[in-house]
């Protein structure tokens, strides 16, 4: 079974440590914009309870950022974690595969006008070695398939299940 990145969002504290530590592992500078990692925050339920999710590529095995490359420029490296890459001297920088990614985790740098993504250090990342609370782990697991139709039920259920938890809350207050 391939390594991945398992985020564990009920750990993460939202210190962004792991920002930092890939912009620096990546671009030897200390600037979260150039990160392949973002921790979104968000603030949710009666009490304004803060939550963070550490957000990255999931590595589909399915990659729809490889199929929608012109050029054949994105592809697995044969390795044991199967991590997707970029090949920079084949890319043409369309940017076709940020629009394909369903997760916004292809990104594009304005700086170097070409496209980003996570490629889990070479086998050694910086994220998990940075994270106080080990809310960023890196252990063998299932391949995801990031299929559309997956995505749709799994979103379906999750909006149905919060809709749930709204009826019941307006009924107890009755």
């Amino acid at each position: 079974m391939p390594r991945q990145l398992k985020i564990l969002p009920q750990k993460c504290i939202g210190c962004k440590s792991c920002e930092l530590a890939c912009s620096l592992a990546n671009h030897s500078e200390l600037n979260p914009s150039r990160s392949r990692i973002t921790v979104i925050g968000f603030l949710e339920g009666k009490f304004s309870l803060p939550y963070n999710i550490p957000f990255t590529c999931k590595q589909c095995a399915d990659a729809l950022c490889l199929q929608a490359c012109p050029v054949g420029a994105i592809s697995f490296l044969r390795n044991n974690i199967k991590t997707v890459v970029i090949d920079y001297d084949t890319c043409i920088m369309c940017g076709k595969c940020v629009s394909a990614c369903p997760f916004g985790a292809m990104l594009f740098d304005v700086e170097t006008r070409r496209p980003f993504k996570c490629e889990l250090c070479g086998g050694d990342p910086a994220c998990v070695s940075i994270c106080p609370t080990e809310a960023i782990v890196f252990v063998p697991q299932k391949p995801f398939y990031s299929k559309e139709q997956a995505l749709r039920m799994e979103g379906c259920l999750i909006l149905s299940q919060r809709q749930q938890e709204n009826v019941r809350s307006l009924k107890s207050k009755k």
